[in-house]
């Protein structure tokens, strides 16, 4: 009878283990993370503490584009795509980056094509890692991410400061956040 009841303990935490216990072990679906999304936070932190934080959403995207522009957003299609669009405050041109979504547990992957001077300018990384939140349909990564070289210039630019004395390439992380039921 008592190696019967200390077993009971260890058989409850296995079960968990196995997907009862409250933890996902499956990668979300196209279909549940499908839709469209709002851009509510951009901002790109240089890991050099002397240097400005870039909030892209008051330097590169207009928040605020004008009638016939779309606000800035995130498509997410059932494809394994996005399409990510938004009107540039410099030229009150529509922008676009389309890519590919890799699919985890409880986030997803953006790849973001390389040489494409949209993501540069919105100093995007090679991938991006998202952590998906269903109740609230959010998608949030933050900075505390591993750290990216971009482009003196594009960080420059982003940030509105000066490209002198700074070096080749800025490391950094990106905050983003992407709401399904606006910001």
């Amino acid at each position: 009878m008592r190696s019967t009841l200390s077993i009971l303990p260890v058989l409850a935490l296995l079960s968990a283990c196995e997907g009862g216990g409250g933890t996902r072990s499956d990668p979300l679906t196209p279909q549940e993370v499908a839709g469209v999304y709002a851009l509510c936070t951009l901002r790109f932190q240089p890991s050099n503490s002397a240097l400005p934080a870039a909030d892209l959403l008051t330097s590169v995207v207009d928040t605020t584009p004008p009638a016939g522009r779309p606000q800035p957003t995130i498509a997410l299609a059932n494809n394994a795509t996005y399409d990510l669009a938004y009107t540039a405050q410099s030229s009150q041109f529509l922008e676009q980056i389309r890519g590919s979504i890799v699919y985890r547990e409880n986030q997803i992957t953006l790849t973001f094509p390389q040489n494409n001077v949209n993501a540069a300018a919105l100093l995007m990384p090679r991938n991006l890692l998202l952590n998906y939140d269903a109740a609230a349909r959010r998608l949030a990564g933050d900075a505390s991410g591993f750290p990216y070289p971009v482009a003196r210039a594009d960080y420059a630019a982003a940030a509105g400061i000066s490209q002198e004395g700074l070096q080749s390439s800025i490391n950094g992380t990106l905050q983003v956040a992407f709401a399904r039921n606006g910001c």
